[in-house]
């Protein structure tokens, strides 16, 4: 039971370092604003999930069996009570991926982090550009009319790059 344990959890290691070359990827086509790209690595994020869903299923189903087999509710195995119950060399390979999935979690959470705030502050950079030319004074100048007719037309109100109705 430990062994298929430790597959799945090696599995999901592999998974979640696909899920950090994605995030690290993801972070280049922000910067580059590559909107299509950025979709298609989402989609690729997604199916990724999907696999670490099924894996984690296969897990607690292990983690339930292995608890019945210790007479324990599933709600009482948790990795200390685990680690007390198995000896080395599946012991020290447990505590090993553990481990090393735990640093890649939070490596990923960074990167996600930081991918965050770059969207956050190009949809300000966005809106800031879209205030500018929808607040701007262009298309107010008289090109078009009568030297000295004063008359706007629109009823005084300034024409605009971007209406702001639309």
């Amino acid at each position: 039971m430990i062994d298929k344990l430790i597959e799945i959890l090696q599995a999901e290691y592999q998974i979640y370092q696909e899920l950090y070359q994605l995030s690290e990827e993801k972070q280049e086509i922000i910067i580059d604003n590559q909107v299509d790209d950025l979709l298609e690595i989402i989609e690729e994020e997604q199916e990724e999930i999907k696999k670490i869903d099924k894996l984690e299923g296969k897990r607690i189903d292990v983690l339930e069996k292995i608890a019945a087999k210790n007479s324990l509710q599933k709600d009482e195995l948790s990795f200390d009570k685990l680690m007390e119950l198995i000896n080395d060399p599946e012991k020290s390979k447990l505590e090993e991926i553990r481990t090393e999935i735990l640093d890649l979690l939070e490596e990923i959470q960074e990167t996600n982090k930081t991918n965050a705030d770059l969207i956050r502050e190009s949809l300000q950079l966005t809106d800031y550009t879209l205030q500018l030319l929808t607040d701007s004074d262009i298309g107010k100048t008289n090109t078009y009319k009568k030297p000295g007719d004063k008359k706007q037309d629109d009823n005084d109100q300034p024409r605009r790059i971007i209406d702001q109705k639309v």
